[in-house]
């Protein structure tokens, strides 16, 4: 699946991948959009919208709706600080004193609540009203409100409305890759051909960096489900807290997976046991098995997987220290099970 990539520091690099190229469109089409509403509406200054537009729009539409919902509120809040600050301009205060203060005002409640970090710059291009020939101060602020909430409903609608930019898609995409690539991971270290020293390392940290991609996508997704009030009212969990409780819980499934690699590494002398081959291909069918659509075929593969737990092992020594990890990897996977029925 196609990553936004990140520049080397210091370079300014060009990526052409599939969700770069919808992104960049993304922005293109919000500006163009956004500036096309007030222009029809002959409002003097166009450009506001734009802006509020770029600021919004994310890759993901659950990112764009959850900025955009941010964005709102700091939009809303910064409005009642720049109209004060009208007022008290409007009364002869000095313009530039009064400005400041009440930037500096909300600079630190948006430091208080980053939700609210639009609000001094609303508040700002508010105050700076007043630019404008033929328009008074009051008027200049309240069209600039509105260019400001044109723009946002702009960049929300294009990114509703584009294709493939939707995070609940790509949430299961990048699940179901990540438990193939646990259980691939889980063979090659009960055969022996795990890495090893640096190599380990470095194979945990990038392990630990999908996990948190994953939960960013995962709070996306479930930005978009409670726009789209896809929750069901029966729901155990938060309304919009289904994948992020997945994501979490598929943290606590790759730590599972890891100990039968540790488990092989502590116990040498059953290194050669046709137990681990079985073991291995057990649980990386148990973990491709949970994102599959066939239930029959997940309950029959976690069933093969509690049989480990049963002591009719080969080799008994072994079937105690596989207790352990078997039994939280099936515990964890009949959570993740019961999760993606819901």
């Amino acid at each position: 699946m196609d990553k936004i990539t990140k520049p080397a520091r210091g370079k300014i690099e060009f990526s052409f991948s599939e969700e770069n190229r919808r992104y960049g469109a993304q922005l293109a089409v919000s500006c163009v959009v956004a500036y096309s509403i007030p222009w029809a509406l002959t409002l003097p200054e166009a450009f506001w919208a734009v802006m509020s537009a770029l600021i919004i729009v994310r890759p993901r539409t659950g990112a764009t709706l959850g900025e955009g919902w941010n964005r709102l509120k700091g939009a809303l809040t910064g409005t009642l600080f720049g109209l004060f600050g009208v007022w008290m301009h409007s009364l002869g205060l000095v313009t530039s004193v009064t400005t400041l203060a009440v930037i500096a005002v909300l600079a630190f409640i948006a430091g208080l609540s980053p939700a609210l970090r639009a609000a001094p710059i609303t508040a700002l291009i508010i105050l700076s009203s007043g630019g404008i020939p033929g328009h008074g101060p009051w008027q200049v602020a309240g069209l600039r409100i509105v260019e400001i909430a044109i723009g946002i409903a702009a960049g929300l609608l294009v990114s509703w409305l584009t294709p493939n930019a939707r995070s609940a898609a790509h949430f299961d995409e990048s699940v179901a890759q990540l438990l193939a690539d646990v259980g691939e991971d889980a063979r090659l270290a009960m055969s022996g051909q795990g890495p090893t020293g640096e190599e380990r390392e470095e194979a945990s940290r990038s392990m630990r960096t999908r996990i948190g991609r994953l939960i960013k996508l995962a709070e996306s997704a479930d930005t978009e489900g409670r726009f789209a009030r896809k929750n069901k009212p029966d729901e155990e969990e938060k309304p919009g807290q289904r994948c992020r409780r997945q994501a979490r819980l598929l943290s606590r499934i790759v730590q599972d997976a890891a100990l039968f690699g540790r488990i092989y590494e502590l116990t040498p002398e059953e290194q050669g046991s046709a137990l681990w081959p079985r073991i291995a291909a057990i649980v990386a069918d148990a973990l491709l098995a949970v994102v599959k659509e066939g239930k029959e075929e997940a309950r029959t593969a976690l069933k093969n997987l509690g049989g480990c737990l049963s002591g009719e092992t080969e080799a008994e020594a072994s079937a105690r220290l596989l207790q352990g990890p078997v039994g939280l990897l099936l515990a964890d996977l009949r959570t993740f099970v019961r999760l993606r029925q819901v």
